[in-house]
Formats: structure tokens, C-alpha cells, sequence
């Protein structure tokens, strides 16, 4: 079945996240003051001691997630262990994964907002990122898309074919 264009759009919104997930994630672990991203004057807002934390959030959430959730849209793996997460919503799995990370980053960024404030232009590029997402993944070219990926029968840790 022919990816529909949305999906592509999803797959650049996600793409955008990873990116900057990977810089903030990297830029928080090697400078963990926050000085490198002239963060370090909130610092004592936050309920940590440093930004290890966070940077490893961004890391691993904001950074390497959609990377996985790309390959899980694009390429179509059944895996019943990821698939079996999702079994309450009846969505395939990263579908339903892409919607949480689009909600997770939506409160990442509400909990910065109550914490430091909402006054950086890099927090209102990401939320509009995280409602693009979003926003996306709900369209109806690429609900049926998905929709159509849940009747295929795949073998158990199979790779569907484009």
C-alpha cells in the first residue's frame, strides 16, 4: 500500500523532534550546568541539582523514540511485544506510540512552562512541533493507513513490505 503524504509529514515532524532531542540530550550530558545552552541561570528552579536528568530524557525520549517510531511507521514490524501495549486503544502500535510521544512532549513542555516559564523561542517551535504531530497523526489518510496495516497477517517478527 502506497504511503500517503501525511504520513511523510508525520515522519519529518518526528524526524524535526529527534534532532533536537539529540542536541539538547547531548548539549544537558556534557555540560550538565547548563551554561552551554544558557540554561544555567534556571537551574535553581528545577528539582534537580544539574541537568543530567533531563538530558537524558531528551536523549533517550525526545531523541532516540522517534527514531524508533520511524522505522516502526515506515517499515511496518509486527512485533506482538510492542503491539501488546497498545492492545487497549486497538492502534498499531506505533502509530499509538507516535500519539504518546506527542502527548509526553506536550506535558514535558507544560511541566517547563510551570517550572522556568514559556519565554524561549525553541519551546514554542517544539509545541507547535509536538500539535503538528499530533495533528498529523490524526488525519484520515493516515488513520486508514494504519487502520489497513491492522488487518495484514504478519508472521511474529516479521518486517512488512513497503
Amino acid at each position: 500500500m502506497k504511503r500517503p503524504l501525511a504520513l511523510w509529514i508525520l515522519v519529518f515532524f518526528l524526524l524535526f523532534l529527534s534532532f533536537g532531542g539529540f542536541y539538547g540530550g547531548i548539549a544537558m550530558l556534557l555540560d550538565p550546568s547548563g551554561a552551554a545552552l544558557q540554561m544555567d541561570e534556571v537551574l535553581n528552579l528545577l528539582p534537580v541539582p544539574d541537568y543530567t536528568l533531563p538530558g537524558l530524557f531528551l536523549l533517550l525520549v525526545m531523541g532516540l523514540a522517534p527514531l524508533a517510531l520511524i522505522f516502526g511507521l515506515l517499515a511496518s514490524p509486527d512485533w506482538p511485544w510492542l503491539q501488546s501495549l497498545f492492545r487497549q486503544t486497538k492502534s498499531y502500535w506505533a502509530w499509538g506510540g507516535t500519539v504518546l510521544l506527542a502527548l509526553i512532549l506536550l506535558l514535558w513542555l507544560a511541566v517547563q512552562a510551570l517550572l522556568i516559564g514559556f519565554k524561549w523561542p525553541i519551546q514554542y517551535v517544539t509545541a507547535a512541533n509536538g500539535l503538528l504531530i499530533l495533528l498529523f497523526a490524526f488525519l484520515p489518510p493516515v488513520r486508514k493507513h494504519f487502520q489497513h496495516h491492522k488487518r495484514k497477517s504478519h508472521h511474529p517478527g516479521s518486517v512488512a513490505k513497503p
